[in-house]
């Protein structure tokens, strides 16, 4: 059994991150044809990134559960908007990722195996949606940095099974906005995760990861991401500096996943901060739930986006913190606040609830 801690690392993520159909003039999948659509000229210093992935992926007789596609993403720019469009229920969730080489040349590929997003595993989580959540602009200070070199935005959409044959016609799509301008950080994200299972016959399970934050200066938390599947109860997660417990945020994980801005709250990571995270959950089934890509499995992540200086390249990465559900017996644990399971309340999440009108995903 676990008893403390463990270090966050910085990793490349690996098998452990309605409107017509269109293509836009920055699209840049390699084979595709120029758009009529006239975005903002590239001389400017902010233009966006239309991608698109078609529905027809996921029906048929050879449909794929997850497909991934592949755009040339240019370098020393920075992402300022991520912003889902278009009919949003024909997809269960969408992630962003980066990597410098894609796993497949073809188009469009199938990707429920996290190894078959990049080549050599080497990818970078970047953003996360799910069905009914809104999209996510940064704030003023912060931009997400495209890297020193060209690399490829790899769109991984996992699609819904009932999607209609008029549904099927048009695609899945994503847009980006971009600035050239650096903004005065770079924003960062660090996701905690937890393997193993949840065991049948429970009613209030709870599974815990914490990493020691070994970031070398302070960096503001800009937003937060909470996420289970369908027997999640209930998720929250802290800052622990000196044996106290400052919450991020806890909510209901059944709602869509949606990125909480924090940025009016000042919170700030220090040098040898820990980062905790539990997830509680209901179980009434004879079988254990494993934890998986499925929705026939369980989740528990949190995703955690922070500042940083441009000059700590090295720390823009996305850095993994990961344990077993079955290993959670984790002293600092012990302190949790009492309400770590209880998803209701004066919390950010209520707010986007009321202002979004968000209804539970499940």
């Amino acid at each position: 059994m676990w008893t403390g801690t463990v270090a966050l690392t910085i990793v490349y993520i690996s098998t452990a991150f309605g409107l017509p159909p269109f293509r836009d003039v920055n699209n840049d999948r390699p084979g595709t044809a120029d758009s009529l659509i006239n975005f903002p000229e590239e001389n400017k210093d902010v233009y966006y990134k239309h991608m698109t992935l078609p529905l027809s992926t996921f029906v048929g007789e050879n449909k794929f559960e997850y497909g991934c596609s592949a755009f040339l993403l240019k370098p020393n720019e920075y992402i300022v908007e991520y912003l889902p469009l278009g009919e949003r229920d024909d997809t269960y969730h969408i992630t962003i990722s980066v990597c410098d080489i894609p796993y497949d040349e073809s188009p469009v590929w199938e990707c429920i195996n996290p190894a078959h997003v990049c080549k050599n595993q080497r990818r970078e989580v970047m953003y996360a949606w799910t069905n009914g959540a809104p999209g996510w602009i940064l704030p003023e200070y912060a931009g997400v940095y495209t890297g020193d070199k060209q690399q490829y935005i790899i769109l991984q959409v996992h699609g819904r099974d009932d999607i209609s044959d008029e549904r099927a016609a048009d695609s899945a799509h994503f847009r980006l906005k971009i600035q050239k301008t650096r903004p005065p950080l770079d924003a960062a994200i660090s996701i905690y995760s937890v393997g193993g299972y949840v065991p049948a016959h429970v009613e209030n399970f709870t599974a815990d990861v914490a990493c020691v934050w070994n970031m070398t200066t302070p960096s503001p938390v800009i937003a937060y991401g909470l996420h289970t599947h369908s027997r999640g109860l209930a998720q929250s997660g802290y800052i622990v500096r000196n044996g106290k417990w400052i919450e991020i945020g806890r909510g209901d994980p059944l709602y869509p996943l949606v990125l909480f801005d924090v940025t009016d709250r000042n919170l700030m990571l220090h040098p040898g901060d820990i980062i905790a995270t539990r997830c509680t959950y209901r179980n009434t089934g004879d079988t254990d739930i494993s934890m998986g890509s499925t929705h026939l499995n369980e989740m528990c992540n949190l995703f955690l986006h922070y500042g940083v200086s441009h000059e700590n390249l090295a720390e823009t990465k996305s850095m993994s913190c990961s344990s077993s559900a079955q290993n959670s017996d984790w002293e600092i644990f012990d302190h949790i606040p009492v309400d770590a399971s209880n998803p209701n309340g004066d919390t950010d999440q209520a707010r986007y609830v009321k202002k979004y009108q968000l209804t539970h995903n499940y």
